[in-house]
């Protein structure tokens, strides 16, 4: 006799509604669970789901359709966590082990539902301001567009979804091929971008921004809040005939190291 998974019927709408939260879940939290998905799910929409429905709905409609979401054991995962990848394992645990005792951001349905576009960015004007900055102070000469300070903002927004250290935004930034005057330009922008890093909204924090997760549990919740500013020149030692870290093309001796 088969079982009651393999003749469950799962409309076509039925699965698409799913996968529609699905790739809206992972998006927002890189990683959730089939079970937080349920919860996810059943917070929304009357008609409720179960752990074993949601399972065999995405599975189905991954066979005949590209999704933006994978499926592993009871994990879904989005683009940037495939099962095919070496590093899978380890960095699905270190997320779960973040995420842990942390509730899931849940919007207003419209909102949560604009994250099925992985390019959706929210809270904005961080980035806006962070910007505005760049091209007032001429920091990099490709100007707008994607091939210029919107694509980077777009790499930023990526790096900051994994609560990355301010010292790696840096390191980006110089590769880049942002330039400063000096250390007080290099502390004045650390300011805008660590604005920037706070409040954006972080798999490990489960879609909370660091800046929500410090005042909704404190200190011993926060994931990769940054209170002061981080001198990125002393995030690690800079030997005196290095490249300084402020992109100006001199050796530390000569710029920042004076």
């Amino acid at each position: 006799m088969p079982s009651a998974s393999t003749t469950l019927r799962i409309s076509r709408d039925r699965k698409e509604l799913i996968a529609k939260y699905a790739t809206a879940s992972v998006s927002l939290y890189g990683v959730i669970s089939v079970s937080e998905f349920v919860d996810v799910f059943n917070h929304y929409e009357e008609t409720k789901t179960t752990a074993e429905e949601t399972a065999l709905a995405l599975r189905r409609l991954a066979k005949t359709d590209d999704v933006e979401y994978s499926m592993s054991g009871d994990i879904i995962s989005g683009p940037e966590f495939q099962p095919a990848f070496d590093d899978y394992a380890d960095n699905i645990g270190v997320i779960r082990e973040n995420q842990k005792g942390k509730p899931h951001y849940l919007p207003a349905k419209d909102e949560l539902l604009r994250y099925v576009d992985f390019a959706y960015r929210e809270p904005e004007k961080p980035y806006a301001d962070l910007k505005a900055y760049i091209l007032k102070n001429k920091l990099i000469t490709r100007g707008e567009g994607l091939n210029g300070v919107d694509g980077d903002l777009v790499d930023l927004h990526e790096m900051a979804q994994f609560g990355v250290h301010i010292k790696d935004y840096w390191d980006y930034l110089t590769k880049a091929g942002y330039r400063f005057k000096g250390l007080d330009d290099v502390n004045a922008f650390t300011r805008v971008l660590m604005n920037v890093h706070n409040n954006t909204r972080m798999y490990d924090n489960n879609g909370f921004t660091p800046q929500e997760i410090s005042e909704k549990f404190g200190p011993s919740k926060q994931i990769a809040f940054i209170k002061e500013p981080v001198n990125p020149l002393m995030a690690s030692p800079v030997g005196r005939n290095e490249p300084c870290p402020c992109g100006s093309g001199l050796k530390y001796k000569k710029c920042c190291g004076k």
